[in-house]
């Protein structure tokens, strides 16, 4: 190795030239040059490839404004039942099917003590209509549920009858108007029978508490197994505490059936759907809609 400035040979491992004084800067061996720029696009590159990932997630599994419907969104409202003691008390979501705000939901989020009569209290429950926009609380209005015993139990399916508006004496707010048409699930899209199909796409709408329990939410997923002979669907679509009595849709916006409960593990778990079989069933028995 010589120095650049005066040509004195120097030991390769110096600082400075020995005759001029000159310093000068060691230079990194080619080798270790090459395998950090190979280091560096291997990062840039799982960085790439992680966010193409993270995209592609949200697009498909994420629901956006462009492939929600909003008068479904409208139509599923979250339930609060108030019972005798505050573990008693409790709450869930619904569907209104009838313009004078019938609710369709589970017969388990009807605390124990409104289960012995048909009719109870009138102030016993709340039914709390979203703003379709946001999914956060909108309209409140009294309801009361309608139980039909065995019949309920059996299918884990009951209803609740809208009977007039929340109203705030302290601060003196209605929060909606009484009577009024109340928006409604609607098949718009003439569905089919058929039974929904092992991974066919889906979409859950409620009330999860892991989500605050009060705004609209909504979750996608596909059906991960058919439970025929029982009526259920299981599904990878998110379900937790506060979506039953839901609505759960297939791709085109018609009903499959209602969020009920989960199954599963603690590391693990999936969605349970009560199809429209049985919903069908109960209702030929209950004969309500008509």
């Amino acid at each position: 190795m010589f120095c650049i400035n005066c040509g004195n040979e120097i030991a390769d491992n110096s600082k400075f030239c020995t005759k001029c004084g000159k310093p000068f800067e060691q230079s990194r061996p080619a080798e270790t040059k090459k395998k950090f720029f190979t280091r560096k696009k291997l990062f840039l590159l799982a960085g790439i490839v992680a966010v193409i990932a993270t995209l592609a997630f949200l697009y498909y599994e994420s629901p956006t404004s462009e492939n929600i419907d909003y008068d479904i969104a409208s139509a599923v409202v979250n339930i609060y039942c108030e019972g005798e003691t505050e573990e008693e008390s409790s709450g869930g979501s619904g569907t209104i099917f009838s313009e004078d705000g019938l609710v369709l939901t589970n017969a388990h989020i009807i605390p124990e003590s409104a289960k012995d009569d048909v009719y109870v209290d009138e102030t016993l429950c709340l039914v709390i209509l979203p703003d379709p926009d946001t999914g956060s609380p909108d309209e409140i209005y009294y309801a009361y549920p309608i139980f039909a015993g065995e019949l309920s139990d059996e299918y884990d399916l009951a209803f609740m009858q809208i009977h007039d508006v929340f109203y705030d004496f302290e601060e003196s707010i209605a929060y909606g108007e009484y009577p009024k048409k109340f928006p409604v699930y609607a098949d718009k899209n003439q569905c089919a029978d058929d039974y929904v199909k092992l991974g066919e796409p889906i979409r859950v709408y409620g009330y999860p508490a892991i989500s605050g329990g009060y705004a609209l939410t909504i979750t996608d997923g596909v059906v991960s197994s058919l439970l025929v002979d029982e009526g259920l669907i299981i599904t990878s679509a998110k379900i937790s505490y506060g979506n039953s009595g839901g609505l759960a849709v297939d791709q085109n916006g018609c009903m499959i059936g209602i969020p009920s409960m989960v199954t599963g593990d603690e590391n693990e778990s999936l969605g349970v759907i009560i199809s429209n079989d049985l919903l069908n069933e109960f209702i030929d028995q209950l004969d309500l809609l008509e």
